[in-house]
């Protein structure tokens, strides 16, 4: 269900990021430590049904084939642009751009996402229940085709330490560091490969768009061998 807007007041005045880097980071303490599950459920950028205008919690326009999630909006202070602009800034410069590992444990696949929108706290389930942009949801799971029921159930997702500056707030500012944060197990161990690269789902993950299919395993841009 649908995650935070801004008001279309701020479309204009808040730039796109344009030039992506991936490094590993220090995690904020204690913000979702460790493996997480929950319930997945989808979403699309701009949709009246989601409750989306195609501008995100953080600060930017984002689409359908953004590889983003979105957690707990409570978990990340709770401000928004309207209710507290100056704490909505230090929030979003906090947590936009954090990287995860998402695996649907129906079906094994994995993929790279990105914090970059809130989920609404009137539909978070459980604490670790997050959100997920409709591509990056179908490409794991399949596409629920307009069905809000079609969820994951227990879908695990872990923090990697790592950081996407294509997806952090209009004005963050992250320190890289050598061995990323205390997010999870493999915050730094882990590679990412482009199409056609080798991938186990585990350490050896795709790049953002990109399915490991098996059991080939190997980096994909089809969410299925056949497709």
């Amino acid at each position: 269900m649908p995650s935070l807007l801004i008001l279309s007041m701020m479309v204009g005045t808040i730039a796109t990021p344009v030039v992506a880097d991936i490094y590993n980071v220090n995690v904020p303490s204690g913000f979702f430590s460790g493996p997480q599950s929950g319930i997945g459920s989808w979403y699309r950028a701009s949709t009246g049904q989601d409750s989306t205008n195609g501008q995100s919690w953080c600060g930017y326009k984002y689409y359908n084939s953004d590889p983003v999630l979105a957690p707990s909006l409570k978990a990340m202070g709770g401000a928004t642009y309207n209710s507290n602009p100056d704490a909505w800034r230090q929030q979003t410069r906090k947590y936009c751009g954090l990287e995860a590992k998402v695996t649907d444990p129906a079906t094994g696949k994995s993929q790279l996402m990105y914090i970059g929108d809130s989920f609404d706290d009137a539909w978070v389930r459980t604490p670790a229940s997050i959100d997920i942009m409709i591509d990056a949801y179908s490409n794991i799971h399949g596409n629920p085709n307009g069905d809000k029921n079609n969820v994951i159930k227990g879908v695990q997702w872990e923090l990697t330490g790592r950081v996407n500056t294509q997806y952090a707030a209009p004005g963050a500012s992250w320190t890289p560091t050598s061995g990323g944060s205390g997010g999870g197990s493999g915050g730094g161990s882990g590679s990412t490969g482009g199409l056609g690269a080798k991938c186990d789902g585990q350490t050896k993950l795709c790049n953002s768009g990109l399915t490991c299919l098996s059991p080939d395993g190997v980096c994909s841009d089809k969410a299925c061998n056949w497709g």
